[in-house]
């Protein structure tokens, strides 16, 4: 017994282990136990991914799908589990539908999923088959993905690993939604940023692959995600060295990468537009407010976030971490604080390794991630009220809040903290006197609230 506690206490050391087996074990409970297409949205994710898996890139005007999966998501919740699975898709009983609102992004945004989707369909292809491989292809991609993510990024480990560990990330990972892709992005991104700041030498011509492949990667999942990417603007002068034979001074070779980077992501952009052939972001009223009164915006941004008559502010806090399904369900107030504990504790546990590999950039980042998840929930706030808040059935031109922003908009942007978290660790850290202790706290709190996480889902589709 003595021997397989000290095997599982090494395999707990490191965190990208802990992320990888509690994320492919409750991930896989719950894409089992998660009704099918009761996550949000994912009625039209399921559509989208379906026509990429035959191999079909929809345009955006109109798509052809079998008419067993256009009843399917039209009924969403009505879960009929031996039918879905039993039944097979008639391929052939095809019907001509108003595209799937998923079609708007590029198909790097649904291809794990997609993948999974075309095996089933050899394998069987029923609906509740699809629908679980795409489920299950995508929470593969994510844990895999995101364990790499973790074990490169040199500061911050478990920040990562609790956020990535966030009961909504496993609900949306473990689902078929476009969310895992662009979280993925966002992990990426802040992991890059992190490793540059802390890195002592030059930069390698791999990292500056590697910055203008993020840039690409990041507008091609949700557009807004470049302006994470903000930061750059900022990269210490010793990662650049001078050109032996020009001397070309740093802030060339900088701005050089950053707008070369810049010009390949807007053409990946642009050629995406030519083959979806729809504007991706359209105004919900003839009129935006906004365009003759910007300065609305800043009452746009209160009543979102700050006024206490408005409960937007709570749903949001509230969807961070455990609002699911649409907010048809969600984690209790005793179990969301100690998620947020978790996170808190994952951030003010003193390293000494990280506060050395950041040192003085600490505070400078510090400032310069607030900034950028300051402008990041301003763009995606204006992206929301320009394109569904002022819809006629919503509020129309009268809109006075952001209606739509939803917290699942910015839970992967949480580790972007973790500089703030070093710099505050000068003034108040948290110390263990053994890192075994610690490391059974992040394990076993995070599998708790997991568990209740499964536990609510069972009780509430019981």
């Amino acid at each position: 017994m003595k021997k397989y506690w000290s095997y599982f206490l090494s395999f707990i050391k490191k965190p990208e282990n802990v992320f990888i087996s509690l994320s492919l074990f409750f991930g896989v409970l719950s894409a089992i136990t998660v009704p099918l297409l009761s996550v949000a949205d994912e009625g039209h994710h399921y559509m989208r991914s379906y026509t990429l898996s035959q191999g079909r890139i929809e345009s955006g005007k109109s798509c052809s799908l079998p008419k067993d999966i256009l009843l399917k998501v039209k009924e969403a919740e009505v879960n009929n589990f031996i039918t879905s699975y039993k039944k097979l898709i008639n391929k052939n009983d095809t019907e001509i539908h108003k595209c799937s609102s998923a079609t708007g992004y590029p198909p790097i945004m649904h291809l794990p999923q997609a993948i999974g989707i075309g095996i089933a369909n050899t394998i069987h292809g029923s609906l509740g088959i699809t629908i679980l491989f795409g489920r299950l292809f995508n929470l593969i991609f994510y844990s895999i993905a995101l364990y790499f993510i973790i074990k490169w990024v040199r500061v911050g480990k478990w920040v990562f690993v609790t956020t990535g560990l966030f009961p909504l990330m496993i609900h949306l990972s473990a689902s078929l939604s476009g969310d895992c892709m662009a979280n993925i992005a966002i992990f990426t991104t802040v992991a890059a940023l992190l490793n540059l700041f802390s890195q002592k030498r030059p930069m390698t011509r791999r990292q500056q692959f590697l910055i203008v492949f993020i840039f690409c990667f990041s507008i091609l999942t949700k557009s807004v995600s470049i302006l994470l990417l903000f930061p750059l603007i900022f990269l210490p002068k010793r990662l650049f060295s001078p050109n032996k034979n020009k001397k070309i001074p740093f802030t060339i070779q900088k701005w050089s990468l950053i707008i070369f980077a810049s010009i390949l992501a807007g053409l990946c952009l642009i050629l995406w537009l030519q083959i979806y052939t729809q504007p991706l972001l359209t105004t919900g009223a003839a009129h935006n407010p906004l365009h003759s009164n910007p300065l609305k915006f800043i009452a746009i941004l209160f009543n979102t976030y700050i006024n206490p008559r408005l409960p937007v502010s709570d749903d949001i806090i509230r969807g961070i971490i455990g609002a699911f399904s649409a907010f048809k369900y969600g984690l209790p107030l005793f179990v969301l604080i100690p998620s947020f504990s978790l996170l808190f504790l994952s951030l003010l546990h003193y390293n000494k390794k990280d506060q050395e590999l950041l040192g003085e950039q600490t505070g400078k980042l510090a400032v310069y991630n607030l900034a950028t998840i300051g402008m990041f929930v301003c763009a995606v706030s204006y992206a929301m009220y320009t394109a569904w808040a002022l819809l006629p059935f919503r509020f129309g031109e009268g809109a006075y809040y952001a209606d739509g922003v939803q917290g699942r908009y910015f839970t992967a942007t949480a580790v972007m903290l973790v500089p703030v978290g070093l710099w505050l660790q000068k003034y108040i850290n948290v110390r263990t006197k053994n890192e075994k202790v610690f490391n059974l706290i992040m394990f076993f709190g995070l599998a708790l609230i997991l568990s209740f996480y499964i536990f609510e889902t069972v009780w509430r589709f019981k």
